[in-house]
């Protein structure tokens, strides 16, 4: 089996699209700010409650957080495998460090219509491997190899149209 690796850092907004987020966030807000101001200033003469604002706030508030989540800088995101083990690192706030030895997994399940892998492992556990967060092409590539060094390691691999919780075991 060739070694694999992926480096998941790349995977981010382009430019452009952080601009739009903080362009959208930053009209939202101004449009909250503007009934607030338009309902003092006018008072009773506003044809509209100050509740409203709440909107505009709320809405910028939320596009808010996707633009700072997006214009974060991830580091050190990985995905690795090779003959004896399998290896990655990947989180949206805090990566944590995966190794999993082949030797240790008796059982892979591939869901056909989610970008997921689970696998099994001989002391009972198991593990989710979640790639839906990234892109169709390299979570496709990653998929596939975990397939093929599933195959050739002979181990017992499971096709599903989903996977649900009572596949899963901790």
């Amino acid at each position: 089996m060739e070694k694999v690796y992926c480096n998941l850092s790349e995977e981010e907004f382009s430019t452009s699209r952080k601009v739009l987020l903080w362009i959208f966030s930053g009209l939202f807000f101004m449009a909250g700010t503007c009934v607030v101001i338009l309902n003092l200033g006018f008072g009773k003469k506003a044809s509209f409650p100050i509740v409203l604002s709440s909107v505009p706030y709320a809405i910028s508030f939320v596009v808010g957080l996707i633009a700072i989540f997006s214009s974060m800088k991830r580091k050190n995101q990985f995905f690795s495998m090779d003959n004896e083990k399998l290896e990655f690192r990947f989180g949206v706030l805090a990566p944590k460090d995966y190794i999993f030895q082949w030797d240790d997994v008796s059982e892979l399940v591939m869901p056909h219509k989610q970008k997921k892998a689970l696998l099994h492992f001989k002391d009972g556990t198991s593990h989710v491997i979640n790639l839906t967060w990234l892109q169709k092409k390299k979570s496709s590539l990653i998929r596939k190899h975990i397939y093929q060094a599933a195959w050739e390691k002979q181990l017992k691999i499971s096709k599903v149209m989903y996977l649900n919780d009572k596949m899963v075991s901790k």
